[in-house]
């Protein structure tokens, strides 16, 4: 018996060194102990700066959807130095509590599951190129308001055990905009910096996009009238815009404020540029 009692002993002692590398639910909350604590990797207490997460679909800390709605959606995981990660996603009606919002799924190959109305993953994701993404969809539930999708990772080194040199954080909330059908707030309205300020000719716009996203640019002046136009399909997660300070016909327009306009998928994104002479 006492042999035996030993050998249990060992064998809870060893489990408790190695991370839960299937991931577990209940942890994106700011109230929760995070990806440390009771059954979970046991390491740093506190949160990671060196480990990032963002929604690449966000704009503003905001994403916009139409009641009953299915959107798919991407958290990337960002760390400099360590090799693979785990995450956490959910959907909640307040910040920091555990009711779930809408009905979060499962995208194939994305290494996820379901667990209790959320998302965890089910084997640490490798890091490419320093990122791992995680892609997966939402769909709104039936009534209007504003959700909080949370999210929580570790970036870890590999080997398999819960130490310090995993590095975990919380990404900052992002709210979810549910809106009616047609309704004013179906677009996320978004001011963004154009530089140089003031310019002389040319002005440049940078947004968050995604790939293949279609781009409708237009560029008024100060009585709302346009003066330029441009469309342009996005390469990747952001777009570079660069205005010449002229009219589609090719003539310089007079010095004056003016308003660059980008319409995405429901985003509405704009700055104001001055031109001087």
């Amino acid at each position: 018996m006492r042999l035996l009692a030993l050998f249990v002993s060992m064998f809870i002692v060893t489990s408790s060194l190695f991370a839960s590398s299937s991931g577990q639910a209940g942890r994106t909350a700011s109230t929760s102990p995070g990806c440390s604590g009771s059954g979970c990797h046991g390491a740093a207490s506190t949160a990671n700066p060196a480990t990032s997460l963002r929604v690449v679909q966000a704009v503003d800390g905001r994403v916009s959807a139409v009641v009953g709605e299915t959107i798919t959606l991407t958290v990337i995981v960002s760390h400099e130095s360590r090799v693979a990660s785990g995450v956490g996603i959910a959907v909640k009606t307040t910040e920091t509590g555990t009711a779930n919002a809408g009905t979060i799924g499962l995208v194939a190959g994305q290494g996820l599951r379901l667990s209790a109305g959320e998302l965890t993953h089910s084997s640490p994701k490798q890091f490419v190129d320093n990122e791992a993404s995680f892609s997966f969809t939402w769909t709104a539930p039936s009534q209007a308001g504003t959700y909080f999708l949370r999210a929580i990772a570790n970036a870890v080194n590999g080997d398999g055990t819960a130490s310090t040199l995993d590095q975990w954080n919380r990404m900052p909330v992002v709210e979810v905009v549910v809106a009616l059908p047609n309704s004013v707030e179906e677009y996320s309205h978004v001011d963004v910096t154009v530089s140089p300020v003031p310019a002389h000719e040319n002005v440049s716009v940078t947004v968050p996009t995604l790939p293949n996203e279609q781009l409708q640019i237009s560029v008024l002046d100060h009585l709302g009238a346009v003066v330029a136009t441009d469309n342009a399909t996005a390469s990747g997660e952001s777009f570079r815009y660069v205005w010449n300070g002229r009219r589609n016909d090719g003539s310089l327009v007079p010095q004056g404020a003016y308003v660059v306009a980008i319409l995405s998928d429901r985003k509405l994104m704009k700055g104001r540029a001055i031109i001087v002479r």
